[in-house]
């Protein structure tokens, strides 16, 4: 990474960890422990600009600077990262990988990241919540659809939308890029 790319990703990072750390909102009634927080769509925008791998470092430090300043346990940090990178990292993939124009490129691609996300999440709440709290997995199992899978498609489209209203503004006056175009 050069200099600037690196610098806007500490930056990008730090505003994601701010926004993480503030805005803890409650979207599934059913479930009001899983809360929503918009550092995705920062990540998001990171690796739409400067590729998946400054995508994932936005959400590695984000979630280290969380588990450091704020979490009481680490399982929390460890499930947003598993869960924040694989919608970053493969979104920001198709998007540049992608053809077409931009808008449609970057719903198409954060619409991909977003079923990976809830497919990784799966198998990861199985793991998780048995280390964090001792869940059997047919409790586990019984929270899927009510709550783990609407809770991560939300949370990534929702993410998703504040990126793509963003991200256009982001390229142009913060990396002095037009979107790539894609190929051909």
């Amino acid at each position: 990474m050069n200099v600037r790319r690196t610098t806007t990703t500490a930056m990008l990072a730090a505003v994601a960890f701010l926004l993480m750390a503030t805005i803890q909102l409650p979207i599934l009634p059913q479930a009001p422990f899983l809360k929503y927080d918009p550092s995705d769509a920062v990540a998001l925008l990171g690796g739409i600009a400067y590729g998946p791998a400054a995508g994932a470092a936005t959400v590695l430090v984000k979630d280290v600077l969380f588990f450091m300043l704020r979490a009481r346990s680490p399982f929390g940090p460890l499930a947003d990262f598993i869960a924040a990178s694989s919608f970053v990292i493969v979104a920001a993939w198709a998007y540049r990988r992608g053809a077409g124009p931009f808008p449609r490129r970057l719903l198409a691609a954060a619409v991909l990241g977003a079923v990976v996300r809830v497919l990784v999440m799966i198998p990861t709440n199985f793991l998780i919540l048995y280390l964090e709290f001792g869940m059997k997995p047919a409790r586990v199992a019984g929270m899927l659809l009510p709550a783990i899978i609407p809770f991560n498609a939300l949370k990534a489209l929702i993410n998703a939308g504040i990126a793509f209203a963003f991200a256009e503004p982001f390229l142009r006056h913060v990396v002095q890029a037009t979107p790539p175009q894609g190929r051909s």
